[in-house]
């Protein structure tokens, strides 16, 4: 059993669909989000991503819920008015440019209405499966309209350019698996409709043949999607970007597996089962995620992804059923997914009816005897421990995919709260992805819990990184890590973590051998939690204290700083500053944390 009951995988889909329902009925009470110049410019002109993508994804909102609704109808054999979808798809296929502002540039192509991003090619491969799907359903000449609007947009420009032009044909991240996926997909539809939408067409051949071309160099490109992951199976850009590109890669994989008879599964060895298995061990006790890169300490799980893979893998266990994403909780109301979280889940369930071992709530049972976890290629390692205690550390370098400054960054929680922070993700603006990145809180070592070596942060770039990373099976965990840094500021800098999983406390040891320092060394630790001062002790929220060995809380500074979160939400975090102690060019910190 992978940790789900079928009584909870009913009530699952008993409320995705109703709460679907409810969506559809009162979107068609409400005014069409309209897409217009001035929203398009803004990202030009101020570096603002959120207004224009509000109104596109509020659009992709409505047809996600009225094509479900049709399904739904389907289904249960009831008639139903289609008009309404009908309409949106028409809007959706009159939008100017299905590519989002931040990724075209309208000074330098004058082609960029025709611009394959990630956005274009998931509204081609969702457009078309819809149509696809209500086939036998829609108006003929708006299926037609689906199928040329998808070709000319996406398929075919993506066809008349030479192997590897687009550059996430060959990218080791989300956009390779995402665009790849989403075109290798359109391309199966598209040659799936034409025989019924032009059945005296007399280039059924070639368009056969495009899409065997589609359908090879897509396979293809993937293997780089694959080579982003190391043997351990985890994703260096978040866990929200392993669901995103694990969504589009499994989707096209079994389309692709289906129409070669099951001669090519892409999801087929044992690296695809460890990336499968990634997913779980980012999930804590008391509900918080790993957040490391652009990642999110509040992620919810895809449900049709995760029943998917519980298909495939029977070491694969499904978190608990309250950290499942709603349909409303997607930003972007992206088809592919929501449209998996109910048909995956629905044949998983089916597979479950037909078993009988008895096994219930594997995951939690796991979880509650605490665990640790090494991933040796990402040098992660993850623990849980008493009182819903969670802790995880990493090693690695500052130029992996969608990098913060964080070699040797630790994050603690107690039960939902968390002690210490990794902020993830930040507001997605121009800045965020330009030079300025690293003046951002969140992406720089100082948003971490990294030292400041005589007043320096650490540095960006593959080759700033962790010289060694030791670990044992019992929780503890050494980082050589001055190499982060700029050579004047350091020669070696070694961080012990001792986390104790009978009694959740972490004892953290840092030691700097180096030339004299101008500026110190200043220990840095983040929280989101409030923070004050006690007579012995520090307390950080309401169930975390925090103890420093020779440092009275009176020398330790307290500093607000503002963070903008991945919505572009305001909030106020905190960092816990005091100086270390240094003798003879040796300086040393030791430090506890652990429930109250």
């Amino acid at each position: 059993m992978n940790g789900r009951t079928e009584q909870e995988l009913q009530q699952y889909l008993f409320q995705y669909e109703t709460e679907l329902s409810r969506e559809a009925e009162t979107l068609s009470l409400l005014d069409f989000p309209v897409l217009t110049e001035e929203l398009f410019s803004l990202f030009e002109k101020t570096g603002n991503r959120l207004r224009y993508e509000e109104a596109y994804f509020g659009r992709r909102k409505y047809l996600v819920a009225f094509a479900f609704n049709a399904l739904f109808a389907k289904e249960r054999d009831i008639s139903m008015d289609l008009s309404g979808l009908e309409w949106v798809l028409e809007q959706i296929c009159a939008e100017t440019c299905w590519a989002l502002p931040a990724h075209v540039n309208r000074k330098k192509d004058e082609k960029w209405k025709i611009t394959l991003d990630l956005f274009a090619c998931e509204t081609a491969q969702s457009l078309l499966e819809i149509a696809f799907l209500l086939r036998n359903d829609l108006r003929p000449e708006l299926l037609c309209r689906i199928w040329k609007e998808s070709s000319r947009r996406v398929l075919q420009p993506f066809l008349i350019q030479e192997n590897g032009a687009f550059w996430w044909e060959t990218s080791k991240s989300n956009w390779n698996a995402v665009c790849c996926g989403s075109v290798g997909a359109a391309a199966c539809y598209a040659s799936e409709l034409f025989p019924v939408l032009f059945p005296n067409a007399e280039s059924i051949e070639s368009i056969n043949q495009n899409c065997e071309q589609i359908l090879t160099r897509v396979t293809r490109d993937l293997s780089c999607f694959l080579a982003s992951f190391g043997e351990d199976g985890a994703c260096m850009e978040g866990l929200g970007y392993w669901e995103y590109g694990m969504s589009y890669f499994s989707m096209f994989a079994e389309l692709l597996k289906e129409k070669t008879g099951g001669k090519t599964d892409l999801l087929d060895g044992k690296k695809q089962r460890k990336i499968m298995e990634f997913q779980q061990k980012c999930y804590f006790p008391g509900g918080n995620t790993l957040s490391f890169s652009d990642g999110d300490s509040k992620s919810r799980y895809r449900m049709g992804l995760t029943c998917h893979f519980a298909m495939l893998d029977p070491n694969v266990k499904i978190p608990p059923l309250v950290r499942a994403m709603h349909f409303g909780e997607d930003p972007c109301y992206r088809w592919n997914a929501a449209y998996r979280d109910w048909i995956w889940t629905k044949q998983y369930l089916n597979v479950l009816k037909s078993r009988s071992d008895g096994s219930e709530n594997a995951a939690e049972e796991r979880v509650c005897s605490g665990t640790f976890t090494y991933l040796a290629d990402a040098e992660w390692a993850i623990a849980t421990g008493k009182h819903q205690t969670a802790f995880a550390i990493k090693g690695g370098n500052n130029g992996e995919p969608h990098n913060h400054n964080d070699v040797g960054s630790f994050l603690y929680f107690i039960g939902e709260e968390e002690i210490i922070s990794d902020l993830g993700a930040g507001e997605y603006t121009k800045a965020y992805f330009g030079p300025e990145r690293y003046s951002v809180l969140c992406c720089s070592s100082r948003g971490h819990s990294v030292p400041i070596l005589d007043g320096k942060e650490q540095c960006k770039g593959e080759t700033y990184r962790a010289d060694a990373v030791n670990y044992s099976e019992t929780g503890e965990i050494s980082i050589s890590f001055a190499g982060a840094y700029e050579k004047e500021s350091r020669k070696k800098l070694i961080r012990t973590a001792v986390f104790c999983r009978e009694t959740g406390e972490l004892q953290i040891k840092d030691c700097l051998k180096t030339a004299p320092l101008d500026n110190g060394f200043t220990e840095n630790l983040v929280t989101r939690q409030n923070v004050s001062r006690e007579k012995d002790r520090i307390r950080i929220g309401d169930r975390g204290t925090l103890k420093i060995d020779g440092v009275s809380p009176e020398k330790i500074q307290i500093i607000p700083c503002i963070h903008r979160d991945h919505q572009g939400k305001m909030e106020t975090v905190f960092l816990i500053q005091w100086e270390a102690d240094g003798k003879e060019n040796i300086w040393r910190s030791r430090f506890v944390l652990c429930p109250e």
